[in-house]
C-alpha cells in the first residue's frame, strides 16, 4: 500500500504476520493491531500533536490492509480514534499514553465478552451432544473444552486450502474431547446422517457479522449452514458482538477476501485458472442463534443489542 507512513518498520513484522495468516482468528487479529499502534504511538517520533495523529491513522490503515474481512480490526482502530477525539489531546505524549490505555481497555473488554460467551455456548450444549464445526475458532475452542464434562462428541473439517481444522482437532484431542475429523467435502452428507450418526448443533466462529444480522466465515460456511436448514440441525455462531461491520448493511454486498491461488495448488499446470475466496457469506435466515456477550441472540435482537451497546461504532 502506498502511503507516506515514517515508521513502517514498527510495525511490520506484525502486517507480514497478520497477512500470512501466522496470526489468525478476528480477535487475535484485532488485538495484535491494537498493540501495534500502541507501540507505533509510543515508538515513533513526530514533530507535533497534528502529525501523530495522520502518522497513526495511516498506520492503521495499513495494518487493516493485511486482511480485507476483519471487521473487530477495524473496530479497534476506531474505539483508539473514538478515545483520543474524546480526550482532545495537545501533546504527543498525552495521545500515546491514550491510545495504550485505548489497547488495554478494549483487550479487557474483549476478555470480558470471551467469558460470557463460552458459559452461554456451555448453557447451550445438552449432555452426549454430537456438535459440528469448521474451520478453527479459538472461541468456538473454548466453548467445547468447557463442555468436556457432558461427554460431547466433536465432528470436524479439515478446512481447505490452510487445514486450519488441524490446529483445532490438536487443541480439542489434548483436551480430551472425542473428535472426528473429516474432508470438507463429506460436510453436507455428514448432517444428513440419521440415528447415533446424527449432529444435535452445528456451531461456528465468526469474521464480520452485517448489520442484517449475516455473518462472515471461513469458505464452506455456506454450504454447511444450507445443508443445517436442510436438515433441520440448528446452526449457531459463537462471537464477539465487537465484530459488527456497520459499513455494510446486507450481508450480499460484502466483498469477499481473495487469497493467493498458491494456497490450493502450489505447482498447478500452466493455464488453469483458480479461485480461492477466504470466506463465505452466512445469511440471517440460516442462523438459529449468536452465542454472544450478551447471551444467546436471534440476529435481529443482535443487532439493536449492538447499536444500544457499543455506541461508539455509530458516529
Amino acid at each position: 500500500m502506498a502511503m507516506n507512513l515514517k515508521y513502517k518498520n514498527l510495525i511490520q513484522e506484525d502486517f507480514e504476520q497478520i497477512k500470512s495468516i501466522k496470526i489468525q482468528g478476528a480477535t487475535k487479529v484485532a488485538l495484535t493491531i491494537g498493540r501495534a499502534l500502541s507501540h507505533y504511538a509510543r515508538q515513533g517520533e513526530f514533530y507535533c500533536y497534528k502529525d501523530f495523529l495522520e502518522q497513526l491513522k495511516l498506520a492503521g490503515k495499513y495494518l487493516l490492509s493485511a486482511r480485507a474481512t476483519e471487521p473487530m480490526a477495524d473496530n479497534v482502530t476506531e474505539f483508539i480514534f473514538f478515545r483520543l477525539k474524546n480526550d482532545r489531546h495537545l501533546t504527543v505524549e498525552q495521545g500515546a499514553k491514550t491510545v495504550e490505555k485505548a489497547v488495554k481497555d478494549f483487550e479487557k473488554m474483549a476478555q470480558a465478552n470471551e467469558k460470557h460467551i463460552i458459559s452461554a455456548g456451555v448453557n447451550l450444549i445438552q449432555r452426549g451432544d454430537r456438535i459440528f464445526t469448521h474451520c478453527h475458532s479459538s472461541t468456538v475452542v473454548n466453548i467445547l473444552k468447557s463442555a468436556k464434562k457432558k461427554k460431547i462428541e466433536v465432528v470436524q473439517t479439515e478446512t481447505r486450502p490452510l487445514l486450519q481444522g488441524h490446529k483445532t482437532a490438536t487443541e480439542l484431542v489434548a483436551a480430551g474431547i472425542k473428535d472426528t475429523l473429516i474432508v470438507d467435502s463429506a460436510g453436507a452428507s455428514l448432517l444428513n446422517q440419521r440415528g447415533r450418526d446424527k449432529i444435535d448443533k452445528i456451531i461456528l466462529g465468526c469474521d464480520g457479522i452485517t448489520i442484517d444480522g449475516g455473518c462472515v466465515n471461513k469458505v464452506g460456511s455456506y454450504g454447511l449452514a444450507v445443508a443445517a436448514k436442510e436438515n433441520n440441525i440448528p446452526l449457531y455462531i459463537a462471537t464477539q458482538a465487537l465484530k459488527i461491520n456497520e459499513d455494510v448493511r446486507k450481508i450480499q454486498m460484502l466483498k469477499i477476501e481473495k487469497r493467493d491461488e498458491k494456497e490450493v495448488w502450489p505447482n498447478a499446470p500452466t493455464g488453469l485458472n483458480i479461485e480461492n475466496p477466504a470466506f463465505d457469506r452466512v445469511p440471517a435466515e440460516l442462523i438459529i442463534g449468536y452465542i454472544t456477550e450478551f447471551g444467546i441472540l436471534k440476529p435481529s435482537r443482535l443487532i439493536k443489542k449492538i447499536l444500544q451497546h457499543y455506541k461508539w461504532l455509530i458516529q
